[in-house]
């Protein structure tokens, strides 16, 4: 066993810390060929581990939904007072939650916005299609605000306003 002041590395032969690792897990569980245990264990994790990040990020999606929601909702309580002598309060809100929106679109999904220039400065009609979310309207409406500080109005199906929250 080994002692308060010894270390792997020291005496005859080295070991790696992976090795002094399992080394001292065996002596302190008393299971021996415990590297085989973990070997399965780590082999079981990355056979799982698409499973997991299929789960995930919805999961992340639908929890920024919600972290957005609960921001607004504070902000407004925040805000009830400067919003009668001040021209537009929203301001510093739109702010957050675009650099959110599209911080989380570049970094998950490597989204990117070109054609921006081909906008007219006037109404404009943006067709573009989503799927079983509307996540990419809302990437795509923070990165037009970013952008060109415009704002984006949208008409959609009926089931994106069945969506909770």
């Amino acid at each position: 066993m080994t002692g308060g002041n010894e270390s792997c590395t020291s005496g005859p032969t080295s070991m790696s810390y992976l090795t002094c690792l399992t080394y001292i897990l065996e002596e302190w569980t008393g299971v021996e060929d415990i590297g085989d245990y973990l070997s399965y264990a780590f082999y079981i994790l990355w056979v799982l581990f698409p499973l997991v990040v299929v789960f995930v990020l919805p999961g992340v999606i639908v929890i920024l939904f919600y972290v957005s929601i609960l921001w607004l909702h504070i902000y407004k309580r925040k805000n009830e007072i400067k919003e009668a002598y001040s021209h537009d309060v929203w301001i510093a809100a739109r702010e957050m939650l675009a650099t959110i929106w599209d911080g989380h679109g570049r970094i998950w999904h490597g989204y990117e916005l070109h054609g921006v220039e081909n906008i007219p400065q006037g109404p404009g009609l943006v067709v573009f299609y989503h799927g079983a979310t509307p996540v990419d309207y809302i990437y795509f409406t923070a990165r037009l605000h970013i952008m060109k500080k415009r704002r984006c109005s949208v008409v959609a199906d009926h089931f994106v306003f069945r969506v909770p929250g």
